[in-house]
């Protein structure tokens, strides 16, 4: 029931695919996904593939790409629900490695589908899909110019952010919550992250990163229209 409950949010989507027992606890600190997964998932959504002008043929060998991306993330991180808390702690980073390699790998196999305007676009897309996430990527971040001490609070945003999700998906599982309640609550988190992620940047910085960004884009608000919250 869970699983059917959460699937309906597209910020836990992934979340619901890693852990898919009622009984599973899965500890996310720690946990940040890669952009390239986030890109192959955002994808999905027929809002982004009108953006990019995809057409039949490239919405097949992507959607292909999309399940084995799921499938293969699902056998890396399904080992985890079995373990302590603490186990998982001690077992995340090599975990998320593992994620960030096959999402790359991935991630190439996508940009020879994709021209090299729909690629632009979708850096664009993603960037505004993800929120304060996106900020933490090694090109934006370079692109940016982002201090250490800058990299640190959001790094500390974002697990607080984690905190929250994890405290959403205890209380789901309690039957505390509902789907039309899950949507909203994972929507104003997104906002309160990312709003607190740009109080971090200089005037500067903020008006680089709405170049990168690129033209505002309408996200629908349904399954695969939004990336993660963190």
């Amino acid at each position: 029931m869970i699983r059917r409950i959460l699937i309906a949010s597209a910020a836990l989507a992934l979340l619901v695919t890693y852990a898919p027992s009622a009984q599973a606890q899965l500890n996310l600190r720690g946990l940040r996904f890669p952009a390239s997964l986030q890109n192959v998932f955002l994808l999905r959504g027929e809002a982004v593939q009108t953006e990019l002008k995809l057409d039949e043929d490239q919405k097949t060998k992507l959607g292909e790409l999309s399940q084995q991306l799921q499938q293969e993330a699902f056998e890396i991180m399904s080992g985890l629900q079995d373990l302590t808390p603490e186990e998982q702690q001690e077992q995340m980073p090599e975990v998320m490695k593992m994620i960030e390699e096959k999402g790359n790998e991935i991630q190439g196999k996508v940009d020879t589908i994709l021209k090299d305007e729909q690629k632009s676009r979708l850096k664009e897309l993603s960037l505004q899909a993800r929120g304060a996430a996106g900020l933490e990527d090694e090109e934006v971040a370079k692109a940016l110019e982002l201090s250490d001490d800058q990299l640190k609070k959001l790094a500390e945003i974002r697990e607080e952010g984690n905190a929250a999700i994890q405290e959403a998906m205890q209380s789901l599982r309690a039957g505390g919550g509902d789907q039309g309640e899950m949507r909203e609550k994972m929507g104003k988190l997104r906002d309160e992250l990312s709003e607190k992620a740009l109080a971090v940047l200089t005037d500067e910085q903020r008006e680089k990163l709405n170049k990168l960004k690129g033209a505002e884009f309408k996200f629908p608000q349904q399954r695969g229209g939004r990336g993660l919250p963190f």
